[in-house]
């Protein structure tokens, strides 16, 4: 059995690690956000990657990534709740604030909105997580190209099928002597 190149560990490695990825939305609905503004600093700084897990259990003082629409324009935004309300119909709301902020968000989030709240806050990955769709084709490259290296390998690496004596090998280079010198006198 061969050793396995450090090309084939890395080809499973990204492998398993798209798989993860893909398991977690579709199955259990964790979302990933990226951080873009310095909003919730210090707490969550610009480029974090963010991993969310649904909830609906939230209290004042826990973050939470949500969906508004202004004007629009639909936006994904992790704010901390600083205050539960109700509106005027009796629909529970929060108001939210970034931490570097001095003023309350403009808008009420409704649970209806709320998306998640923060599972694991990566630094600096948000960059690398905008260019995915990159690296997932990339990844799927890479795969293509192992498989095919590891077949062309195989197919160099098969025993020739020789014939059982030389002698047949004489008498098919004989018989095409005769048609070519055959052919040529006509």
């Amino acid at each position: 059995m061969r050793k396995k190149r450090l090309s084939d560990w890395i080809s499973v490695f990204l492998l398993l690690f798209v798989l993860i990825i893909v398991v977690l939305k579709f199955i259990f609905g964790f979302q990933y956000v990226v951080v873009l503004t310095d909003s919730m600093e210090p707490t969550i700084k610009p480029n974090s990657l963010v991993i969310t897990y649904p909830s609906k259990d939230i209290h004042v003082g826990d973050v939470i990534l949500y969906e508004v629409q202004v004007g629009n324009s639909t936006y994904r935004i992790l704010h901390r709740v600083v205050t539960i309300n109700e509106d005027s119909y009796g629909r529970m709301y929060y108001l939210t604030k970034g931490d570097n902020r001095k003023r309350f968000d403009s808008w009420y989030v409704y649970p209806d909105q709320v998306i998640g709240k923060p599972l694991i806050v990566i630094p600096k990955v948000g960059v690398i997580w905008y260019y995915t769709p990159f690296l997932v084709l990339a990844l799927l490259l890479v795969v293509i190209a192992s498989l095919a290296y590891d077949f062309a390998w195989a197919l160099i690496e098969e025993p020739l099928i020789r014939p059982k004596s030389k002698k047949a090998d004489l008498l098919a280079i004989r018989k095409k002597k005769i048609k070519v010198h055959h052919y040529k006198r006509r």
